[in-house]
């Protein structure tokens, strides 16, 4: 199955897309554990402020180490620059 494939068909099964950006980490961090433990396996977080890329950074950890198949995708690249930037901490194999 294709990543795309598997991004749409797990937004389309939970019926929702939460997206969010807070310039805490802590509070960051905390949102994607409450989301996850509510079932969600698809999440963005919005690149809308200069913690973005530290707290995504940290968010990245926080999925590889305790939350298993969660799609943890980030939303508002305006620039390829920063496309390269944030695709950096992210795994290649899902």
């Amino acid at each position: 199955m294709s990543n795309t494939k598997k991004i749409t068909d797990a937004i389309i099964a939970q019926g929702i897309l939460p997206l969010y950006f807070n310039p805490s980490e802590e509070i960051s961090l905390d949102v994607l554990k409450a989301i996850y433990k509510a079932g969600i396996k698809a999440v963005e977080y919005t690149n809308r402020g200069e913690a973005a890329l530290a707290n995504f950074t940290k968010m990245v950890a926080l999925r590889n180490a305790e939350m298993p198949g969660l799609l943890l995708g980030v939303g508002t690249i305006k620039i390829c620059s920063m496309r390269q930037t944030i695709w950096l901490p992210v795994p290649t194999s899902w």
